[in-house]
């Protein structure tokens, strides 16, 4: 058994658990399972998409990237 079909028994389980463990309603909590799992799977997809877009997005950033070096300290002279 692989790691996805683990996960939907125990998605089932939990679903069936939060019921009250009712009987002959498995079919519906393994379809509900898999309805979850399908989600999870978009909203990752969606992530990892945005991500994706974001690195590139900075990476064609044009600024210099400063380093520790380039970095003035505050002054330490007294404004008042």
């Amino acid at each position: 058994m692989d790691d996805n079909e683990q996960q939907r028994r125990e998605r089932a389980y939990k679903i069936w658990e939060d019921e009250g463990r009712p009987e002959g309603a498995h079919e519906d909590h393994w379809r509900r399972a898999e309805g979850q799992r399908e989600l999870t799977e978009q909203a990752s997809d969606d992530v990892t998409k945005v991500n994706q877009e974001l690195d590139d997005k900075f990476a064609k950033d044009d600024k210099p990237t400063e380093t520790a070096t380039d970095i003035r300290p505050p002054s330490t002279v007294n404004p008042d």
